[in-house]
């Protein structure tokens, strides 16, 4: 198994076997989704309820305005997909890696989260409603653009190098996440990062933050 250690996250990572993938254009009708090696194929059409998404190898796949309900998605690498405007709700996701993708306009509510990598990724104007890291999570160079996580827990999550400019963080907990390198300064609801590590560069940007979201106005 191999695991990749950012900061102070360990997350165990996908398998990296090829050998044992099956090529495939489109995914199976019913049932689940399993060991397939998928490349430049359009899936926009998926509808996937109560299946599993395991062991696959997903390249440069359009998954946009896709709905995915009720699943376990696990041991999968979405490489360069195009996950615009999808709607999840209710996943298990863990030991996958999301690098190079776009998730703009996500629409992700009841997601448990664990060994799960974002990598390189967009999720401006994503909604992320009731996230539960109940493993490690790292978010790397991602932009997060006026991105709404709401109701979450994402206590001992890494954002490494995230610009977050309107970023919304309501009744989340993020203690012990680590922001450093992350742009914090438009970002609201700065009291949800209480416990969070940060760099000591970010302290003028929270404290705007904060000064912005108590509406306090200072005087020059």
């Amino acid at each position: 198994m191999d695991i990749r250690r950012i900061r102070e996250a360990k997350i165990l990572l996908p398998s990296d076997d090829p050998d044992h993938l099956t090529p495939a254009e489109q995914p199976p009708a019913r049932g689940d989704i399993i060991d397939l090696r998928v490349q430049d194929a359009d899936w926009s059409r998926l509808q996937a309820e109560g299946r599993a998404i395991s062991g696959c190898h997903l390249t440069n796949v359009l998954l946009a305005d896709t709905h995915v309900s009720d699943t376990r998605i696990s041991n999968t690498l979405f490489d360069a997909c195009d996950l615009a405007s999808a709607r999840w709700a209710s996943l298990k996701v863990d030991r996958c890696v999301f690098r190079g993708s776009r998730l703009i306009g996500l629409q992700a509510a009841g997601i448990t989260l664990a060994d799960v990598i974002f990598e390189h990724c967009r999720l401006d104007y994503a909604t992320l409603t009731g996230l539960n890291a109940t493993g490690s999570v790292a978010f790397v160079d991602c932009t997060l653009r006026e991105t709404a996580v709401l109701d979450s827990h994402l206590n001992a999550a890494v954002f490494a190098d995230c610009p977050m400019p309107g970023a919304q963080f309501v009744r989340t907990t993020m203690r012990g996440a680590d922001l450093r390198g992350s742009t914090l300064t438009t970002l609201t609801g700065a009291t949800s990062l209480a416990g969070a590590t940060i760099d000591e560069s970010q302290v003028p940007q929270l404290t705007e933050a904060l000064l912005a979201d108590l509406q306090i106005h200072v005087e020059h």
